[in-house]
C-alpha cells in the first residue's frame, strides 16, 4: 500500500485496506529509503563512466522526485502558496491551499529549491561514494520518518485524509516501527561513514549525525510552522515537510564535501 501511494514505480501487488491505513504510513519510511537506494544506483555508473557532475546533478534531481510521483512536491508547492504569503485570515490560506491553481509563490518557492537540490547533487556527484549515499539514503528516511510521527501525532484538519487516524494507542506502534525503521538506516550510515564521507577535518559518523539532525529539526519545523498557519496537519504539510527537509539536509551534505 505504501509502495502503491508514495512512488512511481508501479506495485505489482495491487491492494488497498482501510483498516492498514496507519501501517502504511509506518512504512513510508522504508519507501523513502528505497527511492533513495533506486537514485544511488543510477548515479553510481553516471559516476563511473566520468558523466558531467553538472548533467548527474540534474538527472538525479529529475529521477528523484519522479521516482515520488511527484505527490511530495505537490504538498511543497500549495503549502508555499499557502503559508508565504501575509494573508492574516486562516480560512483564506486554507482556500489557497485547495486551489487547484499555480501561485506566483509556488513557483518561485519550487524554482528555488530545485536549484538548491540539483547544486547540492552537483557537490556530491563528482566520483561515487558508499558513504555518500548511504548518507542520501538517510536524508530520504528521515525526512518521511518526522513526516510520520508529525502526522500521527497533530491534530487534523477536518478536510484531512488524516482526520480519521486512530486514537494514540493506536497510533504507538506504527509510530515505533517508523522511527525504528529510520533509527536503522541511520546507524548504517554513520558506520559506513566511519572513514569519513568529506575533505573536512570531521569524522564521518560526526557529519552524517550532523546532517540527521539538520534533516529531522527542519522537518519538525517546517510541520510546526504550517500546523501554526493553518491550523491542523494534512497531506500538503506533510509534503511540504519532506521536500524541505530533505532539501536541507542535501544543503548539509554539500557543506562536508
Amino acid at each position: 500500500m505504501a509502495w502503491g501511494m508514495f512512488c512511481w514505480i508501479p506495485c505489482p501487488y495491487k491492494k488497498w485496506n482501510e483498516e492498514d491505513r496507519l501501517a502504511q504510513l509506518a512504512m513510508l519510511p522504508l519507501v523513502g529509503a528505497c527511492i533513495g537506494a533506486i537514485c544511488c544506483l543510477i548515479w553510481w555508473p553516471l559516476a563511473n563512466f566520468s558523466c558531467v557532475p553538472t548533467i548527474m546533478g540534474a538527472l538525479l534531481t529529475g529521477v528523484y522526485f519522479l521516482l515520488t510521483g511527484f505527490i511530495h512536491l505537490d504538498g511543497f508547492m500549495d503549502c508555499s502558496d499557502a503559508v508565504m504569503p501575509r494573508h492574516p485570515e486562516m480560512e483564506e490560506r486554507r482556500r489557497i491551499l485547495k486551489d487547484s491553481h499555480v501561485g506566483a509563490f509556488a513557483t518561485i518557492c519550487l524554482v528555488l529549491m530545485l536549484l538548491i537540490f540539483a547544486a547540492a547533487w552537483i557537490s556530491a556527484a563528482w566520483e561515487f561514494d558508499l558513504a555518500l549515499a548511504a548518507a542520501f539514503v538517510m536524508i530520504c528516511t528521515l525526512s518521511r520518518m518526522t513526516s510520520v510521527v508529525t502526522v500521527m501525532t497533530s491534530k487534523p484538519m477536518s478536510s484531512s485524509q488524516y482526520a480519521e487516524a486512530g486514537e494514540e494507542s493506536e497510533n504507538a506502534v506504527p509510530i515505533t516501527v517508523a522511527i525504528l525503521i529510520a533509527a536503522a538506516i541511520t546507524v548504517v550510515a554513520m558506520i559506513l561513514a566511519r572513514n569519513g564521507i568529506s575533505v573536512r577535518p570531521v569524522p564521518g559518523p560526526i557529519a552524517t549525525a550532523i546532517i540527521a539532525a539538520v534533516t529531522v529539526g527542519i522537518g519538525l519545523l517546517v510541520g510546526l510552522f504550517d500546523r501554526k498557519k493553518l491550523g491542523g496537519m494534512n497531506g500538503d504539510i506533510s509534503g511540504h515537510m519532506i521536500t524541505t527537509s530533505e532539501m536541507c539536509g542535501m544543503i548539509t551534505l554539500a557543506l562536508f564535501m
